[in-house]
């Protein structure tokens, strides 16, 4: 997720060599892009949300969001019509808003991301079964020594430069995702026909007080924005893209729906931001089986690290080092990032869910709700009409008042743990 950069682009633009993306290499980058380790979260927002609320506000919110992505794309089609060729979220920023409009882009892909790689630690030291290899007895081992275990590999998967080498991590982690999540669903079947949706009778149908977790969780896992250009450029024509991306973005949906409302209305509630985690904990299957599907979506999520802290360390390589943009710059700044999103993650412990809610609130919900329609507005100026200016300035209202208020619920369960 997130602008990548100009170098080695991670979706092939093509464009002059007579090659371009299929139809359906489009289809699975746009719901790979968007049916990522962040769908684990989806439970425990559906257990803060409510059984009726959960799906309700889930597809409004989904809704939403695709109808930004087709704006994004909206105002770089308006844009090449004046004769200014914006290829990245960025581009059509500083074309729209000027100079700070690019640097409010950079400022929240560099905020998603390294807020991103954060949770990630924080899933890694949540998830890990360490119980399961330590003796019976033994203490549980704390957040902050879990992350640290985990930096030298992380240090290690960071050192190649260039994006191309960093599309095996990608394969093999989007493999372990997928074997993962189909055990998943196919443990919340299981559960389902075994207890005949008892488990539905006892869930409120309403939760508002802490709807703002279920915001920042959703506004996490769907925040696809930052690809959908990439795979536009990567296709003959912006029509071609839009023939494939709606069927694609309504799958990915679907995807996360169901493993969300599904996994919800199976277990019940789901206390930990992480669906696999809490079914190890309950003894859900058998404990070696947990133990291992566990493990496949940690190594998954460490094997995905290097290519989400891409677009942070690009952004920070070009303003602090003046590398040329879409460069990675040298070593040393991956090694301060990788140990400042660690150290975040030892901060905030296990708090998975609420951290995952922060950063969607936060990141995701500029990115994805308010820039979009604000970019729109400011392309067409005078000449939208009155109920386009209000429709989207309706949205970009909306995303700030979500934004607060979910950044505000999440702080605050945050720090009643400190």
């Amino acid at each position: 997720k997130g602008n990548m950069g100009e170098e080695e682009p991670l979706i092939a633009e093509s464009k002059g060599k007579g090659k371009h993306a299929s139809g359906m290499q489009a289809f699975v980058h746009v719901v790979k892009g968007n049916v990522g380790p962040g769908c684990l979260s989806l439970p425990f927002a559906f257990s803060q949300a409510g059984m009726a609320l959960g799906p309700v506000a889930f597809t409004s919110l989904a809704s939403l969001t695709v109808y930004c992505m087709h704006l994004l794309l909206r105002t770089r089609e308006g844009l090449r019509t004046r004769g200014q060729d914006a290829e990245t979220y960025g581009a059509v920023a500083q074309h729209t808003l000027g100079e700070w409009g690019k640097g409010v882009v950079d400022f929240f892909i560099l905020l998603t991301q390294l807020g991103i790689c954060s949770v990630y630690f924080v899933f890694f030291a949540d998830s890990f079964p360490t119980e399961h290899f330590l003796p019976k007895g033994h203490r549980a081992v704390p957040a902050p020594e879990m992350v640290a275990f985990a930096i030298p590999v992380v240090l290690l998967l960071v050192f190649p430069s260039k994006v191309k080498s960093l599309s095996l991590f990608s394969l093999v982690s989007n493999c372990l995702l997928a074997i993962s999540l189909v055990w998943v669903l196919q443990l919340c079947i299981a559960r389902a026909v075994h207890d005949g949706g008892q488990e539905i009778a006892g869930l409120p149908l309403a939760r508002p007080k802490s709807f703002p977790l279920f915001v920042g969780n959703v506004m996490y896992s769907l925040e696809g924005i930052g690809l959908v250009l990439p795979v536009a450029n990567s296709m003959q024509t912006t029509k071609a893209f839009r023939r494939v991306f709606f069927p694609a973005i309504t799958t990915a949906c679907l995807v996360l729906l169901t493993i969300g409302w599904g996994c919800y209305l199976a277990f019940g509630e789901v206390h930990d931001g992480s669906i696999t985690a809490e079914l190890y904990k309950r003894n859900v299957a058998s404990e070696p089986a947990m133990a291992v599907l566990n493990i496949l979506l940690c190594a998954a999520v460490i094997l995905t690290y290097p290519l989400q802290l891409r677009p942070a360390v690009e952004v920070t390589s070009e303003k602090c080092t003046g590398s040329p943009s879409g460069h990675s710059g040298p070593y040393w700044v991956r090694v301060g990032l990788v140990l400042f999103t660690a150290g975040v993650a030892a901060l905030v412990g296990d708090n998975l869910g609420e951290i995952i809610s922060f950063f969607g609130s936060v990141g995701a919900i500029m990115l994805a709700l308010i820039l979009p329609p604000v970019m729109d507005l400011a392309l067409e100026g005078k000449r939208a009409s009155r109920l386009r200016k209000a429709a989207h300035g309706g949205i970009a209202c909306l995303g700030l008042v979500l934004s607060g208020w979910g950044a505000f619920e999440s702080f605050y369960q945050l720090q009643k743990d400190f």
